[in-house]
Order: structure tokens, then C-alpha cells, then sequence
């Protein structure tokens, strides 16, 4: 016995031109074609159908004119087509077609039965309506060109426009990445300023000032005359104290008659900031006669912080940021106390900075950062 050799293909649904299924529906051939009736469909797809032609003959590549009618409910639906005859079976008359000839509409509404019919949903004339209803196909670009080679200028114009862009994105990275690095980890100093060894020279009694220092001159040594203070007797005398030899007169004479002088020497070598009086001027006690400050002396910075020490994340000891105002940044300050200030509640902190200030920088505001030990100071 002769052993038949079978060769199978598989068809995977990409090697396919359409899904085919099998509708409840009917071919009717139309006088123009070779041969009219009506047929039972076999299998339908966007790209053709298949029917049992029964006893009739058709040879293939006959064109043939008809409609797959599909019943929906009570009503009929009707899809006129044109198909080309590609085969007929000899066992079976099953005959198979292609569409030559189908309008955009029914291939829409052929496209939504199969669709129904593969995800198990009946069709109903509802949604036949709404599919013939929606627009299903966008417009046709109007005065559309083809496209041409581009020049070297356009090149170096569409170059220059990427990395004009890269750099922007690149940059507002950078900017956002810098705002959240200085809100996560780093804490600014409400307020901040620069102190120096400075001492204040005050007036002892009522009285009148005479300056000893030269016109223009804002160096002075320890002990150099700085100002003498002349005042009366009677400034002295609280409660008018009457000497027992004395009549009133004469103790009220020798009480104005009495002037004492008191000069004032510097207390350092300094240099003198602030020079509120002029020579001769009548001063009240304990006004201030000069400030002086020793440009020599360690530089203190003081730092006020709202908040807890423990939120501060902050030790004595550890390195902070000073920024001057001059623009220059000294990254290596040392805390040297942290204490709460009565007066304002704040945390007050003594930075001990190791820069050499002149004596213009006291009680010049600063900026002070504090930031986490193993974080490195961008």
C-alpha cells in the first residue's frame, strides 16, 4: 500500500492576511453573476468568505456580484460585495473568493461583527448604528510634501537646536538637584555677624571732652592718651554735702570755683571704630566716649538658629560655612559653644573662624550654613 506523504503548515495569525470566523449569515448571487441563490457562508474575513456552491460549478478566477446578508434580531443586514473565484473543492463545493470590490462603510461593519464574534458578544442594531455613525478614519493631511534630503545647514541647525535643549534640560537638573540638596541637608543661620576683641570707652562724669588725638588718626597704642574729661566739683556731690567751717555761700563758691581734669588712656593696641563726640563737647555719664577694636585678636562669629539642638544636628566641635561679605567662603569654622540665648530663645552659636578679619568686619553680617559631617560641601 502506497503511504500518502502529508506535509502540514501551520498558520500563525501574523502569516495571515485577515482572522477568518464563522458567521450565521447567507451569500446571495445576484443576476449579474454567473449564477444566482442563495448560499449558506462558510467563513468570513476583512480579505474574503467562503460558501458551499453545492452542485454548482465555478471556475476559478469567475467574478461574481452579491451580498452576505447577517441576521440581527428582527432585522437584516445586507453588505453588498464583489469577489474573485480563487478555488472550489471537488468533495465539498466549498468555493472560495476574494473581495474585488467592497466600500469602506461594510468593511467597517464587517470588521465589527467578527470583532463581536470573537470576544463572544452578540451584535446588536445599536451598535451597528453607532459604528456607522463614528468617524472611524482621521482626515487626509492636505498639501502634504515629500520629503526632501536636507542640506548641510539644516543638519548643523537641527545639531545646534538638540544641544541647545540638552544643555537647558542639563541646567534645570542641575538648578532643581541644588535646591533639594540645600532644603534636604543643609540649615542657614537666621541671623549671623562678625565680632572682635573691642572695648568701650565711657564717660565717667558729667562734663566736657577734650580729644588728645591727632586730626584723622585711627591707630592708637596701649596707654597713649586718648581724651581728658574735665568736670566740676559739683557734679560730684550728690546731695549738697555743706562743710561745717563753711557758711552756704562759701561752699556753694568753692564747689563751682572746683574743676577736676581726668585723662583717658587707650587700654590697648587698637584701632578706633566709632568716635561719637567732638573736641569740647558737653557729654553725660556713661555716654559712649570711643569704641576700639584689636584687629589682633581672634574673630568670633555669632549665629542665632530657630529650632531644637537636636534638629540642628549640630556638635561643639564640628565644621560649619562662613560666607563674608566680600564674597570669599571659609569652609572650615569650628563651633566653640552652643548655648540658648535668653533674650531671644534662639540657638546661639560661637563660631571660631580662621581668617584674619580688619577691623571694618565687626559686627558685619555673615551667612552661616551648617551642614552634615559626611556630607562633602558642595
Amino acid at each position: 500500500m502506497e503511504e500518502n506523504k502529508v506535509r502540514q503548515v501551520h498558520e500563525s495569525q501574523e502569516e495571515r492576511q485577515h482572522v477568518r470566523v464563522k458567521l450565521q449569515g447567507s451569500l446571495r448571487l445576484k443576476i449579474q453573476s454567473p449564477m444566482k441563490g442563495i448560499f449558506s457562508l462558510q467563513d468570513v474575513s476583512l480579505g474574503g468568505l467562503s460558501f458551499i456552491a453545492g452542485q454548482v460549478s465555478l471556475t476559478p478566477g469567475t467574478l461574481c456580484h452579491g451580498e452576505i446578508v447577517c441576521r440581527l434580531g428582527r432585522a437584516n443586514l445586507s453588505m453588498p460585495v464583489s469577489f474573485k473565484v480563487i478555488y472550489q473543492q471537488d468533495n465539498n463545493q466549498l468555493v472560495g473568493g476574494q473581495y474585488t470590490l467592497i466600500d469602506q462603510e461594510n468593511t467597517d461593519l464587517l470588521r465589527l461583527l467578527i470583532s463581536n464574534h470573537l470576544a463572544g458578544e452578540l451584535t446588536e442594531l445599536d451598535d451597528v448604528i453607532d459604528n456607522m455613525k463614528r468617524e472611524n478614519y482621521t482626515a487626509i493631511r492636505k498639501n502634504s510634501q515629500q520629503s526632501t534630503a536636507r542640506t548641510l545647514r539644516d543638519r548643523v541647525r537641527a545639531m545646534f537646536g538638540s544641544v541647545l535643549f540638552f544643555v537647558a534640560g542639563l541646567l534645570a537638573f542641575m538648578f532643581v538637584a541644588w535646591k533639594l540638596y540645600q532644603h534636604a541637608f543643609l540649615t542657614r543661620a537666621d541671623d549671623a555677624w562678625v565680632s572682635l576683641p573691642a572695648k568701650t570707652v565711657l564717660m565717667p562724669e558729667n562734663g566736657y571732652v577734650q580729644l588728645l588725638l591727632p586730626e584723622g588718626e585711627t591707630r592708637v597704642e596701649q596707654g597713649q592718651p586718648l581724651l581728658t574729661v574735665s568736670s566740676r566739683l559739683v557734679s560730684r556731690l550728690n546731695d549738697g554735702v555743706v562743710l561745717d567751717s563753711l557758711d552756704a555761700k562759701q561752699v556753694r563758691a568753692l564747689v563751682d570755683a572746683a574743676v577736676f581734669e581726668v585723662t583717658l588712656n587707650s587700654p590697648c593696641d587698637c584701632e578706633i571704630t566709632e568716635l561719637p563726640v567732638r573736641d569740647g563737647e558737653f557729654v553725660h555719664k556713661n555716654s559712649v566716649l570711643m569704641k576700639l577694636v584689636d584687629p589682633s585678636g581672634p574673630a568670633t562669629i555669632t549665629a542665632l538658629f530657630d529650632g531644637s539642638a537636636h534638629a540642628l544636628d549640630a556638635a561643639i566641635g564640628d565644621e560649619v560655612t562662613v560666607r563674608y561679605l566680600d564674597g570669599i567662603t571659609d569652609e572650615s569654622g569650628i563651633i566653640s559653644q552652643l548655648v540658648r540665648d535668653e533674650e531671644s530663645g534662639l540657638l546661639r552659636m560661637q563660631i571660631t573662624g580662621a581668617r584674619e578679619l580688619p577691623s571694618s568686619s565687626h559686627n558685619q553680617p555673615v551667612s552661616v550654613t551648617v551642614h552634615p559631617a559626611w556630607l562633602p560641601v558642595l
